[in-house]
């Protein structure tokens, strides 16, 4: 399962760490930084979340590497749609 997520806040953040945090498979964030370098981290981290929502994102004036928000996934072998429902792109 692959969906189009956005995060868009540190309460945000918190709530889907903890809703991916429950899933018994690996659970992923993944996308493109601005120069189109794929990258992926665990989605169990809140740090790793936190680092890559928008609103600390736009607080920071340079980071690692710049989300390219219209690339920020999260991928699971199994289907959680329904748990990170609140936060995929419509």
């Amino acid at each position: 399962m692959k969906c189009a997520i956005e995060l868009n806040s540190v309460h945000e953040v918190e709530k889907f760490t903890a809703i991916v945090s429950k899933v018994d498979d690996d659970v992923w964030l993944v996308g493109y930084d601005e120069n189109g370098h794929s990258w992926a981290m665990s989605a169990k981290s809140q740090l790793g979340s936190l680092l890559l929502s928008a609103k600390a994102q736009k607080k920071r004036k340079c980071t690692a590497h710049n989300v390219d928000w219209n690339t920020l996934y999260c991928e699971c072998d199994k289907d959680i749609y329904c748990l990170i429902s609140d936060f995929v792109k419509e």
